[in-house]
């Protein structure tokens, strides 16, 4: 036994045990460091989960809008295809477009629009 021991001295590879717990405590530390680290970028980062919610919060605004473009897009599609047909009705849109936007009618002079029922 005593053999053992004065091997274990002599031996370079051996550390006495308050430097092997030394080292345990820095890499310990050097691990926390590195997920605190690692934590930290993936919340504040340019791609972290904040950047992610304010991504999908535009993601949703824009959907939003698209909707409401389409919206008025089918709107004037509709306005277009009655100035493209020849009727009665698509007359007096043409004469209320013509009067409101070219400037023929007058201020003394009142526009009555009746919409049919049948759109709604």
């Amino acid at each position: 036994m005593i053999r053992f021991k004065q091997n274990n001295i002599n031996n370079y590879s051996y550390k006495p045990f308050y430097k092997r717990v030394g080292l345990y405590v820095v890499i310990s530390f050097i691990m926390v460091t590195l997920n605190f680290s690692a934590l930290f970028h993936l919340i504040n980062s340019e791609n972290g989960i904040l950047k992610l919610r304010e991504i999908n919060h535009q993601i949703k605004r824009n959907g939003y809008d698209l909707n409401l473009i389409k919206k008025t897009n089918a709107a004037l599609e509709d306005k277009i295809l009655r100035f493209s047909s020849k009727s009665k009705e698509n007359l007096d849109l043409i004469d209320e477009v013509i009067r409101e936007n070219l400037g023929y009618s007058s201020a003394s002079e009142k526009i009555i629009i009746f919409k049919n029922s049948s759109n709604y």
